[in-house]
């Protein structure tokens, strides 16, 4: 499958993050030396346009970031609708849009999509998360969303 299903694209729409977030997606890139690099990522940092494109932000000075600069690959994954699903993506920075919260900004297609599911459980949940000043953190996620939608 090298498409997104209808259950991601809705995961992933960017829309409600009020009543959305608390649940992360873990980023798995790998850093200079060959080692797997992991980071958590928010409903505010990452957006699917479509079902072939998931548009990403993180921190500029990041292991993350150097990461996706370095090897242009990554793997998102996410649970969802029963199951763990794999996203491997091809990435290219963009530039932020004007406006744009200082992040790094990149632009991800869609290599495969990986459905992992066991016949005698479902995934119930991916890492979860509680903000520690949600008035605080939302409206910076509102933006970063925003500009995630202006990714040329």
């Amino acid at each position: 499958m090298e498409r997104l299903t209808d259950a991601l694209l809705r995961r992933l729409d960017g829309r409600d993050l009020a009543h959305r977030h608390g649940e992360s997606m873990r980023l798995s890139t790998v850093d200079a030396d060959g080692w797997p690099h992991g980071a958590e990522l928010s409903e505010g940092e990452v957006l699917a346009v479509d079902a072939a494109t998931v548009n990403l932000c993180t921190w500029p000075g990041s292991g993350t970031a150097a990461n996706l600069r370095r090897s242009g690959q990554a793997t998102l994954a996410i649970a969802e609708a029963g199951a763990l699903w794999e996203l491997r993506l091809r990435v290219q920075e963009r530039p932020a849009p004007p406006g744009a919260p200082a992040l790094a900004y990149f632009r991800g297609s869609v290599e495969s999509v990986r459905e992992h599911r066991a016949k005698y459980a479902e995934v119930t949940a991916g890492p979860r998360y509680r903000l520690h000043d949600a008035d605080a953190v939302l409206p910076r996620w509102e933006a970063q969303v925003a500009a995630l939608r202006m990714l040329a």
